[in-house]
């Protein structure tokens, strides 16, 4: 550590000045945390902290959620990002109105914007694909022992190296690799949807920080909405539902 940074350090201790909440102030804040159960922490700079309800999120924090643990945070000023257990995903980039990067390198994730705002594109590198949504709610994560993305709301395009996918409201697709193209889409059941939407928001009665399911109560959507998939890599009729 520089000499100066030293002396920074200790004339914040000196004068009973906690160190890291300095060193977070200079960092740029994406958000906050609006629920959490379980245990979940940020990732910043070398330093882990614990996250909970009203604690503020960050450009290149790594937001981690523990064994059964879920967490709710929003970006901006309405958008929600809901982690589901064993979930890491890095914050690369959130600017309002202008879209944003996440990095999202294990377990589930749902993003949750209202479709009344105006909205950028959202990029999300994963281990299986390329995600660029301008969709408002979409799902990502383990679904049926492979890598899924659902979209309910919105437009978003799949991508990996051996070809891209177009999924518009009430369907989904599969991942396997980088080197195989994403499945064709496909309307999801609602059976699958449940459990998508359960893996990440678990049971309301646990997760704190008030109503976090993803369409704000009720019922779970239903599959294949009025809109119809538009696939890059290949024609045919649609799949059944999955």
């Amino acid at each position: 550590m520089p000499i100066h940074r030293r002396s920074l350090l200790a004339g914040l201790l000196l004068a009973g000045i906690r160190p890291e909440r300095v060193l977070a102030r200079a960092a740029v804040e994406a958000g906050s945390i609006l629920g959490a159960s379980g245990e979940s922490t940020a990732q910043a700079r070398g330093r882990t902290r614990l996250l909970a309800v009203g604690d503020p999120v960050y450009l290149n924090d790594l937001l981690a959620t523990g064994e059964s643990a879920r967490l709710s945070a929003q970006l901006g000023e309405a958008t929600r990002l809901l982690l589901g257990a064993r979930t890491r995903v890095r914050i690369d980039k959130f600017l309002i109105d202008r879209g944003g990067k996440l990095v999202l390198e294990r377990g589930a994730i749902l993003f949750d914007r209202p479709h009344d705002r105006p909205s950028g594109e959202l990029g999300v590198t994963t281990p299986f694909g390329l995600i660029a949504a301008r969709g408002t709610r979409f799902f990502a994560g383990p679904s049926w022992g492979k890598f899924g993305v659902y979209v309910e709301d919105g437009i978003v395009d799949v991508a990996t190296r051996g070809g891209t996918v177009r999924l518009t409201p009430g369907f989904g697709t599969e991942l396997t690799g980088m080197q195989v193209p994403p499945a064709r889409p496909a309307a999801w059941s609602r059976l699958r949807i449940g459990e998508a939407w359960a893996a990440v928001v678990g049971s309301r009665h646990t997760f704190g920080g008030g109503d976090i399911s993803p369409s704000g109560g009720g019922d779970m959507p239903s599959p294949g909405g009025a809109s119809k998939p538009s696939d890059h890599t290949s024609g045919g009729s649609h799949p059944a539902p999955k």
